[in-house]
């Protein structure tokens, strides 16, 4: 079941919408549970109450409270990175000043059945691909964590540390063994470094900025490689 929200103005865009989205779960065997809003603020206050969505199509044209103070308010004051965010409108000139937000995709008015599908059909791709397990053992013990809730892994001294939004998990291991049993998402940045890319608030040659505000630093060797898997990246997300 996937949770799914639209927030648009207009009604007849919404409806649309929805009928398209109920449509390609029952040819495709997804199961959707829809909610609609007609404002920005009426979204948010949903969210405000720890109410969670997988997936939101935003409208950025919203009366009063825009999509894209409504992205700010997502990704910035709730601290989600998880909700998948597909922008829709009929101004293509917002499609840069976005990127911070880390949409999707982002959507050109007028919709149709195609455009949906395919923006459907690759983020629950995505999404499935996040949602695997990363596991790990301390003391004989086995433990498991979601890779879409790991921020990045640091090793020193032979100890490997799982930095996550909530916590910090310590145990015995090699960061080599540890890379190839992780998504597209990650890559490694250092050779006692791997981050996941969908935790970057910022991204320079030399160094790059997670969303907790750690800045870690690129080491020299690894700098042109990041950039391709950086690039690779996106068109993964792409797909």
């Amino acid at each position: 079941m996937y949770r799914i929200g639209i927030c648009d103005d207009e009604k007849g865009t919404c409806a649309n919408l929805e009928n398209i989205i109920y449509k390609f779960g029952d040819e495709h065997g997804f199961q959707f549970d829809i909610d609609v809003w007609y404002s920005g603020e009426k979204l948010c206050e949903y969210l405000k109450q720890k109410n969670s969505l997988d997936i939101i199509f935003l409208d950025i044209n919203l009366v009063s409270m825009d999509g894209i103070k409504v992205g700010i308010f997502i990704r910035d004051e709730l601290e989600n990175l998880e909700t998948d965010i597909i922008y829709i409108s009929s101004d293509s000139s917002y499609a840069m000043s976005l990127f911070k937000l880390q949409p999707m995709d982002f959507l050109l008015k007028p919709l149709t059945e195609e455009k949906i599908e395919d923006v459907l059909l690759r983020t629950i791709k995505q999404r499935q691909r996040k949602k695997m397990i990363f596991d790990y053992q301390i003391k004989g013990n086995f433990y498991q964590v979601c890779c879409n809730k790991i921020i990045y892994f640091y090793s020193d001294n032979k100890k490997i540390t799982i930095v996550t939004k909530i916590e910090k998990i310590i145990f015995n291991g090699k960061l080599k063994e540890i890379m190839p049993r992780l998504p597209y998402n990650f890559i490694q940045i250092h050779q006692s470094i791997i981050v996941n890319l969908d935790y970057v608030k910022e991204c320079t040659y030399e160094y790059m900025v997670m969303q907790d505000e750690e800045k870690l630093y690129i080491s020299q060797g690894n700098r042109k490689s990041v950039r391709q898997q950086i690039a690779k990246y996106k068109w993964e997300k792409m797909k």
